[in-house]
């Protein structure tokens, strides 16, 4: 496989100039999803304790997955543009208030509040980005605009956690939370330059509300990804414990970089070859499957890392992009919000299940990699019962 072989799909991408500006607002979106948890962290963290800190961040990841369908629905319905700049005020209050109250030195009660209102009323840009890559994409560019999206997606969560700490720690936090915000803004203008509208305003005329959850294809999605998410949650909370028993917890940063650097890589060179969902899933699970036994003799987990992510940037590229094809007219930005949601409770459930087994780190790993096989095998069976799908 030649580099210009690789690089061809991206290159016939970014020659569209509407193309480039959904690359660019993309990046914007993207990067604050990278810098939100640490910013709400450390601004909460100024005169409260880190455990009020954490359920700053736990009432913010919660409420946005509450309401991540319906703010996908409002985008459908209103368009991208408008759903996102009315929710974005909310937003920007929310924030606002959240650091006044940190600053105030307020009770635990209101940061969490205001952290949670945060989450509810979050600007439905990360699904809706997905969605207009969907629309935009012509049929044979689409696999790669969905593995660039995961690149940047991994890609923000490496530089994201260093560029809000460097601001927090280096000014002060209330400079994280503005270039958030003003990150998100510049999202928001750059899609409203060229959002497309003709499925909604068809919509619109129609009169019809579809519901995405109507379809069995996407029903039987949302287990591999929910699964599929929990395995990734819980190797970051594992390789933690495993770090900090071997007394090492500095690497923990490092080595979840390199799952991440593998993720990219595999989303750039794999994610525009058209494998299937099942087959990518196995390819994670054997990359898990590694990390696990490369545990067993310490130096060896810095070579795993990186092969654990090789498949993971493709397999979501490859479940986001199912996703949008199984969306019901109208209602793209919804079923993308599904996703989102489902995968918010999984990783809940992944950091849950291996902080219960962190005591044991290399069980951690083991329970990480059979979340992973359970995601291909739940994508195996989807697969079946869509008539005309390739095998893998």
């Amino acid at each position: 496989m030649s580099v210009s072989s690789v690089a061809a799909p991206y290159r016939g991408l970014l020659a569209d100039p509407g193309l480039r500006r959904l690359a660019l607002a993309d990046a914007c979106a993207r990067l604050p999803q990278g810098m939100v948890s640490i910013t709400l962290l450390l601004v909460a963290a100024q005169h409260a304790s880190m455990t009020v800190a954490g359920l700053v961040v736990a009432g913010y990841t919660l409420g946005q997955a509450v309401t991540a369908p319906v703010r996908g629905r409002l985008a459908d319905r209103r368009g991208l543009v408008a759903a996102a700049a009315a929710c974005g005020a909310g937003y920007l209050l929310a924030l606002a208030a959240l650091l006044a109250s940190s600053l105030a030195r307020a009770p635990a009660g209101l940061l969490i509040g205001c952290a949670a209102l945060a989450g509810l009323v979050n600007p439905p840009l990360s699904p809706g980005m997905r969605s207009l890559w969907s629309a935009r994409a012509t049929a044979g560019l689409r696999q790669a605009a969905f593995a660039l999206d995961a690149a940047v997606f991994d890609l923000v969560y490496i530089t994201g956690p260093v560029l809000a700490s460097a601001l927090a720690t280096g000014i002060v936090p209330a400079a994280a939370l503005a270039v958030l915000l003003a990150l998100t803004a510049a999202a928001i203008l750059t899609i409203g330059r060229g959002e497309p509208r003709e499925s909604r305003q068809a919509t619109e005329r129609s009169g019809s509300r579809p519901n995405p959850l109507r379809s069995a294809a996407l029903r039987r999605l949302l287990v591999s990804a929910a699964l599929a998410n929990l395995a990734l949650t819980a190797t970051e909370v594992a390789l933690t414990a495993y770090v900090r028993h071997h007394h090492a917890l500095w690497a923990s940063g490092p080595l979840l970089a390199e799952v991440s650097a593998g993720s990219i890589l595999g989303s750039l060179v794999i994610g525009t070859r058209g494998h299937r969902l099942p087959r990518l899933l196995l390819g994670y699970t054997g990359g898990l499957a590694l990390l696990t036994a490369a545990a067993l003799y310490a130096p060896l987990v810095a070579v795993a890392a990186p092969v654990a992510g090789l498949c993971l940037g493709p397999a979501l590229a490859a479940l986001f992009g199912q996703a949008a094809s199984t969306a019901p007219q109208g209602s793209g930005t919804e079923t993308q919000s599904w996703i989102n949601s489902i995968m918010n409770g999984g990783a809940a459930a992944g950091a849950a299940l291996a902080g219960l087994t962190s005591g044991r780190p290399i069980l951690a790993l083991t329970l990480a990699a059979t979340a992973a096989a359970a995601a291909t095998l739940a994508a195996v069976v989807a697969s079946r019962n869509v008539p005309g799908t390739a095998r893998d």
